[in-house]
């Protein structure tokens, strides 16, 4: 693959340590290909996850202004400055496995780098429109 050819490569975004090597090993790929990182998060419905009486629905947009701002201290810390600037953060509400493909369909994503031990790499791999590429944790 020459470079230029990936447009855009796709990211699952979590909150644990294999998160980060995922995001830095992600950033070169992006910036090696002068690719766009989109990393996207997904955050379990309210009714099916059991925390709406501790958080009405009406409340969600300041859940996802939250993420999206620690998301984006987050990248900050490990992606180069010139990257940055290419990095879109999403935010999606429901099945992460759904909802990672449904985004991979929406954006003609050319990668999708997931992570071994999760079921969305194989969900990936046997749904998605898009290459892909295991990280074993």
């Amino acid at each position: 693959m020459a470079t230029g050819d990936m447009a855009r490569v796709l990211l699952h975004g979590g909150a644990d340590e294999s998160f980060d090597q995922a995001v830095r090993f992600a950033g070169r790929l992006a910036r090696e290909f002068k690719a766009d990182l989109h990393v996207v998060y997904v955050v379990s419905e309210p009714l099916n996850a059991g925390f709406t009486a501790e958080m009405p629905t009406a409340r969600l947009p300041e859940l996802h202004a939250a993420v999206e701002e620690e998301a984006r201290e987050r990248l900050a810390r490990l992606l180069p400055a010139e990257l940055q600037e290419r990095v879109t953060i999403a935010i999606r509400i429901g099945d992460t496995a759904t909802e990672l493909l449904r985004y991979a369909a929406e954006h003609p994503v050319d990668l999708a780098v997931v992570q071994g031990s999760d079921e969305h790499a194989r969900r990936f791999v046997e749904h998605g429109r898009c290459s892909v590429l295991i990280l074993r944790s």
